[in-house]
């Protein structure tokens, strides 16, 4: 992955490339500071996925609360800040909707000399958003987007449908199933399931390699990933644990050769 790509909202009307690019984390903060002026809204507490967790981020995730102010509030709120400043761009070109969220091309700490990075300002219920759409931190090759479609894998198998927006649902009726980590926990992986053995990938497999249906439960995610050009992690370590081997039968055998 290239260092500059970014949120792919904003393009550039002749090449068609993305004018928006990745941010490092040392910027998110200051940037989302910055926005907080204009929404006269917390942002910083309320990162979601990767955002700021890792060295760079492709865009801004931020919750917003649906009690607090709507899309089109928003909207109305960021279009001000660009009359104001830039009247004479087009509003499409700086702020879009899709989904449940307002998508804006935000100047990186502020400064346009700096490039822009796009903001996701997604709209629902703040703590359950920071837990569903939550991503790995550290070097893990695994993001959020991995780990919901692992949850959803689990889901499936099992008679439910996993929405981060919406909770667990049963998948024949739509009704929704459980909105509360715990009990989603329990639900997915047995009765001694903890809320952290949803953190991650890494944890979701460590758990659920414990249960007799494992290979059920992961089907459709092993699939999925391949497509993806990745593994799970059992795979990584079998791989690994492979190598090993050839390595320490390669190791014994020279050993021999010169006894």
């Amino acid at each position: 992955m290239k260092l500059n790509e970014g949120g792919n909202i904003f393009k550039d009307p002749e090449t068609k490339q993305p004018v928006t690019q990745r941010i490092n984390r040392e910027d998110v903060d200051t940037t989302l500071a910055w926005l907080e002026k204009i929404t006269n809204l917390p942002h910083r507490d309320f990162k979601l996925g990767t955002t700021g967790r890792k060295d760079t981020s492709g865009d801004l995730d931020i919750a917003i609360n649906a009690n607090d102010v709507t899309k089109d509030e928003m909207v109305a709120k960021l279009a001000a800040w660009l009359q104001k400043n830039k009247p004479n761009e087009n509003p499409k070109d700086w702020i879009r909707k899709s989904g449940i969220s307002v998508h804006f091309k935000t100047p990186i700490n502020g400064d346009e000399a700096n490039g822009y990075v796009q903001t996701d300002l997604m709209f629902g219920e703040p703590d359950w958003m920071k837990w569903s759409l939550r991503g790995a931190s550290g070097n893990s090759p695994y993001g959020g987007k991995e780990r919901q479609i692992l949850m959803a894998s689990i889901s499936t198998a099992q008679g439910f449908k996993w929405s981060p927006n919406t909770g667990l649902v049963d998948r024949a009726t739509n009704e929704i199933v459980s909105t509360d980590p715990a009990e989603i926990a329990q639900k997915l992986l047995g009765p001694t399931a903890q809320i952290d053995d949803l953190e991650s990938v890494e944890t979701i497999i460590t758990k659920a390699k414990t249960l007799p249906n494992y290979e059920q439960l992961v089907a459709d995610a092993r699939e999925t990933f391949s497509k993806m050009d990745l593994v799970l992690p059992e795979s990584l370590e079998d791989k690994q644990l492979g190598r090993i081997k050839e390595l320490s039968g390669m190791l014994l055998n020279s050993v021999k050769m010169y006894s």
